[in-house]
């Protein structure tokens, strides 16, 4: 089976939490986070041909919009 690599940036740890969270919602397989050279924290991933990067991106956008409106709610 064809597996895919992708990556996405985050802000910090917990940014890069809800991120990992996301891509696992969306079945991706985190496998990585890591610091680049700059300092910068990336996230790293694996999915399926049946697994569309749009799909991905969204399920992250859910995971960090539900964790925002849960602390604008507090």
């Amino acid at each position: 089976m064809k597996q895919h690599v992708s990556q996405r940036a985050a802000q910090d740890d917990y940014h890069a939490h809800l991120i990992a969270q996301g891509m696992e919602n969306a079945g991706a397989d985190v496998f990585a986070v890591t610091n680049d050279a700059n300092g910068n924290i990336v996230v790293y991933c694996k999915y399926r041909d049946s697994i569309d990067e749009g799909w991905i991106d969204r399920k992250i956008r859910e995971e960090v919009s539900a964790k925002a409106a849960y602390y604008a709610a507090a």
